[in-house]
């Protein structure tokens, strides 16, 4: 009940954001055809500076991913075991391609920005759990938009396209090159000036509100009978967001502190994250199966997170 009572007003702020996307759309103040722009501006120029603005702050660096390498190795497995069980459960459910990509993709990338972070927060202190935040948090940023963004856009290049422009496409995309830099100009000791700091503080902070408004715009424009993949749906609230966590923390009994383990549940076990929406829209991809997954994902956790706690308690 506790862990309902952290994440329930966080879900309904989220909620009310869907809610005001839908609304602005139904009213006509944010047309269809201003989405691809809206998601361009979102993934190439906001989360960046969002990105930028996180591990400036902190002040994270390579060497810091060093020191917690049991954690990260087995944050960075989890990814691995989310994409394969995603990949199982289109196999078993005959998901065709483009939706395909985006159910793995979903499975993969995870709300930890405003799910996980909020709950290590009220759970830990600074000194025995909080620790673990920027390490995560640039782990996750990274896997997302290399391994989960390959899933994504997997069999969709065009025919002929040499592989290592492929692989230029998918590496050199805004936010994996502001990670890797930020984190490098970190462990350099050097430091941006506080102008250009400020504006991506400021830039950054409207991820979270714009982020979800646009779930909400494309709600609004779902196809007639697009809630059909409500019924391939139910493997991903069920694998995502509770099988494959409690699997996690299991597994990871015999090698990580009981802190480890219940911060890579909950990373493993957020909903998707709100930019699977935008990446369906940036590569053509099933955009309405995205915005229903990130939805549906979002409202289910405030019952699948207590019940992951419930079933730890079984396995400590």
């Amino acid at each position: 009940m506790d862990y309902f009572i952290i994440i329930a007003p966080k879900l309904v702020s989220f909620f009310l954001l869907i809610v005001l996307g839908f609304t602005i759309s139904k009213l006509g103040i944010f047309p269809k055809n201003c989405l691809p722009s809206l998601s361009a501006f979102l993934i190439k120029v906001v989360l960046p500076c969002l990105t930028v603005s996180l591990l400036c702050q902190r002040g994270t660096t390579w060497v810091d991913l060093a020191g917690f390498h049991g954690i990260v190795l087995c944050q960075m497995a989890g990814y691995v075991l989310l994409a394969a069980v995603g990949l199982l459960c289109v196999k078993l459910a005959r998901i065709q391609s483009p939706t395909s990509n985006v159910h793995v993709g979903c499975m993969v990338g995870g709300n930890y920005g405003f799910v996980v972070i909020p709950i290590l927060m009220a759970l830990y202190t600074p000194e025995n759990g909080q620790q673990y935040i920027p390490i995560c948090s640039a782990i996750d940023t990274m896997m997302v938009w290399t391994l989960g963004l390959y899933f994504f856009t997997r069999g969709i290049e065009k025919d002929g396209e040499p592989w290592y422009r492929i692989l230029t496409k998918r590496l050199f995309n805004p936010i994996l090159v502001s990670i890797v830099l930020i984190l490098t100009l970190n462990s350099l000791s050097v430091t941006l000036p506080n102008p250009v700091l400020e504006v991506c503080n400021n830039v950054g902070n409207i991820s979270y509100s714009l982020g979800l408004i646009y779930v909400g715009c494309t709600i609004c424009f779902l196809k007639k009978g697009s809630l059909h993949c409500l019924k391939t749906l139910w493997m991903l609230v069920l694998t995502k967001l509770f099988a494959v966590p409690l699997l996690i923390y299991i597994l990871t009994g015999p090698f990580l502190p009981e802190t480890e383990r219940v911060v890579l549940m909950l990373i493993a076990g957020a909903p998707s994250m709100t930019t699977s929406c935008m990446i369906a829209n940036q590569y053509g991809l099933d955009e309405d199966y995205a915005s229903t997954a990130v939805f549906v994902t979002t409202i289910c956790c405030m019952v699948t997170i207590p019940l992951l706690f419930l079933a730890s308690a079984l396995f400590q």
